[in-house]
C-alpha cells in the first residue's frame, strides 16, 4: 500500500515538473518609437542572455527526469521551443529596428561629414 501512495506521489510531482524558461515579449510599437540606437543595443545584448539562460535551463537535471516520467518530456520540451521562438523573433525584430534606425543615421551623418570636408 505504501509502495502505492509513494508512486502515486512520484507521478503527481513529475506533471508539475515543466521548467520555467525565461520569456520575452515581441517589440511593442512604444519600444519601436521610443529606442534610440544605444537602448537597441542594450536589448540586443539582453535578449541574447535569455536566450544563453533558456539553454542552461533546458540542461539534463532531475526536473527533465520527472518531465519525461510524466509527459514523456513533451511539456518541457514545448515550453523551450515556445520561449527560444519568442526570444528569436524578438531578437530579429530589434535587428531589424536597428538596421532602419541606426544605420541610417550613420549614413546620413556620414554622408553629411563627407558634404562638410569637402567644401
Amino acid at each position: 500500500m505504501k509502495t502505492l501512495w509513494l508512486i502515486a506521489a512520484v507521478l503527481l510531482l513529475s506533471a508539475c515538473a515543466t521548467k520555467q524558461y525565461p520569456q520575452v515579449s515581441a517589440v511593442t510599437d512604444q519600444e519601436a518609437v521610443s529606442l534610440n540606437c544605444q537602448a537597441l543595443e542594450q536589448e540586443i545584448a539582453k535578449t541574447h542572455d535569455i536566450q544563453q539562460k533558456i539553454a542552461q535551463t533546458g540542461s539534463f537535471d532531475f526536473l527533465t527526469v520527472l518531465g519525461f516520467m510524466g509527459d514523456l518530456g513533451i511539456g518541457n520540451g514545448l515550453a523551450r521551443h515556445n520561449a527560444s521562438e519568442k526570444a528569436k523573433s524578438r531578437l530579429s525584430e530589434l535587428q531589424t529596428l536597428r538596421d532602419v534606425k541606426c544605420l541610417t543615421t550613420t549614413d546620413s551623418t556620414s554622408q553629411a561629414r563627407g558634404v562638410i570636408r569637402s567644401s
